[in-house]
């Protein structure tokens, strides 16, 4: 029996654009196995919030085919990803789609989906609390030096001086693929305030960081029926900084998958050791840096990227593994978690 699907797409996001060639590559991918998926709606949330519903084929792919869809106001498609009786697989990046927000909505109105907890979630758009919550419960595990400023006040002088000297590394606490990320080689006050200032539109909280100069891992993390599946671990090879224009622009950096080492394995354990604290749904990645034997944490990504380029898919296919089997695996983990009951009557008295 296949498995119905919406795909849940674009969002009022930073990240749009993600979600756009996310969405191409795993349509494309779902069509391959008609016989294990259906994909029977699609639903797209333009850079506005405006929400378009399609409910038959042929799919839309580019953003002005998306836009043709019918408009339909928000409580309205939250209606349908409800009582539609299809499984909903969100392909919305970034904020107003990894950050809480959607997985909020979906808890309250009862929408079966890939999700997620939204504890996980917000906590996986917050690269301070993130990495504050992981090296307290994995032992060895490091975070470079940081603060968290606040865009609208802070002190250029101290913050540098906390940190210590050195290049650092500003981004905003609260986006992904490392938008407005900025290394700067030998900072002085006047860069720190003009790289701070480069993000406040977007995120009023900063975060500023030590570069570490270390070989750089991205681990996959994917769980299928209720187990952990070891998918190989990658290596970021680019020109010393792994920035938004390097993972964006061909051959500014490549993806190696590495054999298996010490190395490997110690990052694999301390990825799903913060995939299963966080209860992360389903899959994830999660980004270290190694420098003298020492694994620094950066981030966890509780929705990887799943372009057709990717560090995900690539991983997930050298298991011999298909987008279609992730999300076959995202309905059954869905459907697998405990119930909770959330009514329970008691008593007051004053």
């Amino acid at each position: 029996m296949s498995l119905n699907i919406t795909l849940l797409v674009g969002g009022r996001s930073t990240e749009h654009d993600a979600s756009l060639h996310g969405y191409h590559h795993v349509l494309h991918e779902l069509l391959k196995e008609p016989n294990r998926v259906v994909v029977d709606s699609v639903c797209y949330v333009d850079r506005m919030g405006t929400v378009h519903f399609f409910d038959r084929g042929p799919w839309p792919e580019g953003e002005k085919e998306l836009l043709a869809g019918e408009a339909i106001p928000l409580g309205a498609a939250i209606e349908r990803l409800r009582s539609g009786g299809s499984f909903v697989f969100s392909l919305l990046h970034g904020n107003e789609g990894e950050d809480g927000g959607w997985q909020g909505l979906a808890e309250v109105a009862g929408i079966r989906g890939n999700f997620g907890p939204v504890l996980a979630s917000a906590l996986g758009m917050d690269k301070y609390l993130q990495s504050c919550l992981a090296t307290a419960l994995l032992p060895g595990l490091r975070a470079p030096r940081s603060a968290l400023v606040r865009a609208d006040s802070f002190d250029a002088q101290r913050i540098l001086r906390e940190i210590g000297p050195g290049p650092l590394v500003v981004k905003p606490n609260r986006m992904g693929a490392s938008l407005l990320t900025t290394l700067l080689h030998d900072a002085d006050e006047q860069e720190l305030v003009r790289a701070v200032e480069a993000a406040a539109p977007y995120d009023n909280q900063v975060l500023v960081q030590e570069f570490v100069s270390g070989r750089e891992y991205s681990c996959s993390v994917y769980r299928e029926n209720g187990r952990l599946i070891d998918l190989p671990v990658a290596e970021v090879v680019s020109q010393g900084f792994f920035g938004h224009e390097e993972k964006h622009v061909k051959g500014r950096a490549r993806i190696e998958l590495c054999a298996e080492d010490p190395t490997t394995k110690a990052i694999r354990a301390y990825a799903h050791g913060v995939f299963e604290a966080t209860e992360v749904a389903t899959f994830a990645r999660c980004d270290f840096l190694v420098r003298d034997g020492v694994t620094y944490f950066l981030e966890i990504n509780t929705l990887p990227g799943l372009m057709s380029g990717s560090i995900f898919p690539m991983a997930l296919a050298a298991s011999g593994r298909t987008i279609t089997d992730l999300v076959v695996a995202a309905s059954g983990d869905y459907d697998s978690r405990p119930a909770r009951d959330k009514v329970k009557e008691y008593a007051i008295s004053h």
